[in-house]
């Protein structure tokens, strides 16, 4: 499918401003802080919970749905890159999360790049995942329902976490939730070709991210940053989002694909037409509400299944 209108609007919009590669972290966290939605939905409550974590305390944002009872939950990790973004950014995201699909959602603020180099994000992705599953009953959560969730950079911790729960046995996940997930630091991929330039998420930004999350080059073949590197064997079932005109659309396909050869259940959507990021711009693409319902979908068929 060619390019999709709205997405040809957004990048002319974008056009003029300047090559994110080019700006030090600090000074691009300032352009880029704000909202990326503009709906609103009605919850339940929100709360701000402070934790003691590897690394100090780390926040934890907590939304709660208008459906009562224990709630499934969805631990969720925002993208950015490893670098940008925070869970003040991806409030109208979670909130949405939370509205469409009917679980708890809990936003995970891990520290940043390059203050925060590689396996700092990981260990507290762990740590996070692992708080929650011990504390869904006194959260009002169902422990037989919990869910991992993350965009680009997110969906690189969420896998990695997936991992790790898995490798020691608990916590018991239901399902994990990949957004354009960012798979594979070393891997070659056409896509990384095909949309080197022009479509948002440039090759050169990339690098600008890995340079700054990696202590080093070989830091990308260890698995805990490049979850490709792990083994799939025995992981929970996946719903893998990927976006046409997106430099990590094979790397997020081909990690689906790798999980499927070890016996994983995998559904995978390819949004034709669509580049990286499109699902938490509800208010310029159409398609970013489809993805939530995706999620729901999704969440609402492993239930069945309990």
């Amino acid at each position: 499918m060619t390019l999709h209108v709205q997405s040809e609007a957004f990048l002319r919009e974008i056009a003029s401003l300047p090559a994110s590669h080019t700006i030090e972290p600090q000074e691009l966290r300032k352009l880029v802080a704000g909202t990326a939605i503009s709906d609103t939905f009605e919850l339940a409550s929100t709360e701000d919970r402070w934790v003691c974590g590897p690394h100090g305390d780390l926040l934890l944002r907590i939304y709660r749905p208008l459906k009562e009872g224990d709630l499934p939950v969805i631990v969720y990790f925002h993208g950015g890159g490893f670098v940008l973004c925070d869970v003040e950014k991806y409030d109208p995201l979670c909130r949405m999360l939370a509205a469409v699909t009917g679980c708890a959602v809990v936003s995970v603020d891990y520290r940043l790049a390059p203050e925060h180099k590689f396996p700092i994000a990981v260990e507290e992705a762990h740590f996070a995942l692992k708080w929650v599953a011990e504390h869904c009953i006194s959260l009002g959560f169902n422990p037989a329902s919990m869910f991992v969730a993350g965009d680009s950079a997110g969906g690189n911790l969420a896998a990695v976490a997936v991992q790790l729960a898995r490798n020691e046995g608990s916590p018991g996940i239901s399902g994990q939730i990949l957004i354009c997930p960012m798979s594979d630091f070393g891997g070659d991929y056409e896509s990384m070709r095909l949309f080197a330039s022009g479509y948002f998420l440039d090759r050169d930004v990339l690098d600008y991210f890995t340079r700054h999350y990696l202590q080093e080059e070989a830091d990308g073949n260890n698995p805990l940053a490049s979850p490709m590197q792990g083994w799939f064997a025995g992981l929970p079932p996946a719903l893998i989002i990927s976006a046409e005109y997106d430099p990590l659309r094979d790397e997020a396909e081909t990690y689906g694909r790798r999980l499927v050869e070890a016996g994983v259940t995998v559904t995978q959507k390819r949004y034709l037409g669509m580049i990286h990021g499109f699902y938490s711009m509800s208010d310029l693409f159409d398609d970013a509400h489809s993805v939530y319902k995706e999620i729901y979908a999704f969440v609402q068929a492993i239930h069945a299944q309990k």
